[in-house]
């Protein structure tokens, strides 16, 4: 599988959130209610904390503001959950659902899990419980995923950031202050690439910026899923006629 960059181009982050129930019947519709607690944690940048009170048949409805294409959810669980977890669509906020859009029936291992389907362009989308409580769900990102059209070259370069402060005390004795864990930053390049890919590159950063984080797929497998951040504007050079040169820097985000 493609590398892949995985993140909001949809204003998720941006989107109203709407608690509520699903009727499973012939028909499913959404209704609005107070069932979902801390539902704000789906969307607010962060890994370590977990909405709950997430039953089965409550549903988290998204509203975009406008309709706008998706083609991929990826949620973020704190522990591993045997639940089930179903997204729908539709142009109204509430009422018969239009249709869903994937089904997650396999078990969530902690950390995060990502299912992709046929794009569709609706304002509004709603995430289900299916099967039982969902405990440990932290963050949803939705949006279109932009896969690498050529690996990066040989040699992308990883560094340890610390997170440690060294002081020297009067005596000259040195003491250590650690902030927080270490943190990775990742560095790629890309010699020769299309305009097409220059372009996707440019929308991508246009939505990301060094604000929103998204996750960095490495092969698309559990455990090769990186939270991070822009940690700098995306270089291009022009090498030859629509073809470029891009330099990313990628830093790893700890929640």
């Amino acid at each position: 599988m493609a590398k892949t960059f995985y993140y909001d181009s949809v204003g998720l982050l941006e989107s109203t959130l709407n608690d509520g129930t699903f009727a499973p019947i012939t028909n499913p519709t959404f209704s609005d209610a107070s069932t979902i607690t801390n539902e704000e944690r789906a969307v607010d940048q962060s890994i370590s904390t977990a909405m709950t009170s997430f039953g089965i048949n409550d549903a988290l409805q998204f509203n975009l503001g406008s309709a706008k294409a998706i083609d991929f959810i990826g949620v973020n669980f704190t522990a591993s959950d045997t639940d089930n977890l179903e997204l729908w669509y539709d142009t109204a906020a509430s009422g018969v659902l239009e249709a869903e859009a994937i089904s997650m029936t396999s078990t969530f291992s902690q950390g995060w899990t990502f299912g992709e389907f046929s794009s569709a362009t609706k304002q509004y989308w709603t995430l289900v419980a299916s099967s039982g409580t969902i405990t440990g769900l932290s963050e949803v990102i939705m949006g279109s995923k932009l896969a690498f059209e050529v690996n990066p070259d040989i040699g992308i370069a990883e560094q340890e950031i610390f997170g440690t402060d060294i002081n020297t005390s009067i005596g000259g004795v040195e003491y250590a202050i650690k902030r927080h864990d270490p943190k990775s930053t990742i560095s790629m390049n890309f010699s020769n690439i299309s305009e097409t890919f220059k372009n996707n590159l440019q929308t991508f950063e246009s939505h990301v910026q060094n604000y929103k984080k998204f996750v960095y797929s490495e092969d698309g497998t559990t455990g090769n899923f990186h939270y991070v951040r822009l940690d700098a504007p995306i270089q291009f050079q022009e090498v030859a006629y629509q073809r470029y040169s891009a330099s990313l820097i990628l830093r790893e985000q700890l929640s």
